[in-house]
């Protein structure tokens, strides 16, 4: 059974109620105020910058669709600059209110994951904006977008095999490092990794994203059981599909 990627599903908890939080599900150990921004300058916390709204409107043109470069579950991703002129990938958490408990617990495990992450096929979290119900992540910026529009050759796609093959490395080497334990003393689990969540630098290299459902293994384990199944259909280990 591959580590890190197979968890039992728990039929009992199933049957108690779906709407119950994993337990296993990773909780930061210090969990941050998120208060509103009313500082007319970014500052730092827990190793990421912290932006005011003001910040990520004047980075984005009041979030102009021109500057829309993607979209996803839980909002928006817009090509910002900073007003130090780095190119930066803001996404902006868009939900409904019947989903925004799972929003903000996806808001922050990433901040609190990613702060803690350093590795060349991890995508880089410059900081993030909590602002009353307002809420963004700050990434470096991948120009070459993500791996399944170039599988699928949407856009002018250069992908050699070369490339290809490159890719593939890295995004294990990535996985690797999070399974290694190497970052917290404990492995992680990504959870949702696919080729949308696989994004690319100018020069092909790859860089995993979007860790917002990943969770830390008990410590000792190799398994561990779950209360619900997260992740994308068509991505998951078809063993967690057929306990269900």
């Amino acid at each position: 059974m591959p580590f890190g990627l197979v968890s039992t599903w728990n039929k009992r908890r199933r049957s108690k109620s779906l709407e119950q939080a994993d337990p296993w599900t990773y909780k930061p150990v210090k969990l941050w105020q998120l208060e509103d921004q009313s500082l007319q300058t970014s500052k730092r916390r827990n190793g990421s910058s912290v932006f005011t709204l003001k910040e990520m409107e004047e980075a984005t043109s009041s979030f102009d669709d021109a500057k829309l470069v993607g979209k996803g579950g839980f909002g928006r991703v817009y090509k910002g600059n900073l007003r130090s002129g780095q190119a930066v990938a803001i996404k902006k958490m868009e939900l409904p209110p019947f989903k925004e408990a799972d929003g903000e617990q996806e808001f922050r495990v990433e901040v609190d994951i990613l702060s803690r992450l350093d590795h060349p096929n991890l995508v880089s979290l410059i900081g993030y904006c909590a602002d009353g119900k307002q809420r963004f992540l700050v990434y470096e910026y991948l120009p070459n977008g993500n791996l399944q529009d170039h599988l699928n050759g949407i856009g002018d796609s250069k992908m050699d095999w070369p490339s290809r093959l490159r890719v593939a490395i890295g995004a294990a080497k990535g996985l690797a490092y999070l399974h290694s334990g190497t970052a917290v003393g404990i492995p992680i689990i990504h959870r949702d990794f696919k080729s949308t969540n696989v994004l690319l630098t100018a020069d092909f290299e790859a860089k995993i994203s979007d860790f917002g459902l990943a969770k830390l293994m008990p410590k000792g384990q190799e398994m561990c059981e779950t209360a619900r199944m997260l992740g994308t259909f068509g991505y998951f280990d078809p063993e967690y599909t057929s306990l269900a």
